[in-house]
């Protein structure tokens, strides 16, 4: 899909949160009204495989601008373990070869 996660205010529906993580893909939920990053800006998240299989709620995460780092945390809302290790093995297909 091109992408490696997805930021949400919330979902709107199952469906979306499930095909994201069926394609390996996070889905964070940042509640806030007022983002901390912009389109177009890079954003580091250091220690993310360690706080998926720890079943972190809360993730510290960096907006990296070119004078500074500033940090905001993003949470993953309540994943089941299977969906913990469909997003760590990478996606559902891998999830389910033998």
């Amino acid at each position: 899909l091109g992408g490696w996660a997805n930021i949400a205010k919330e979902y709107a529906t199952k469906r979306y949160r499930s095909n994201l993580i069926n394609w390996g893909m996070l889905p964070f939920i940042y509640p806030d009204e007022n983002l901390p990053f912009a389109n177009g800006d890079y954003i580091f998240i250091p220690g993310i495989r360690e706080a998926v299989q720890n079943k972190n709620n809360e993730i510290k995460a960096y907006v990296v601008k070119s004078d500074e780092m500033k940090e905001f945390t993003l949470s993953l809302g309540e994943l089941t373990d299977d969906e913990r290790e469909i997003i760590l093995k990478g996606c559902l297909i891998n999830y389910n070869k033998k």
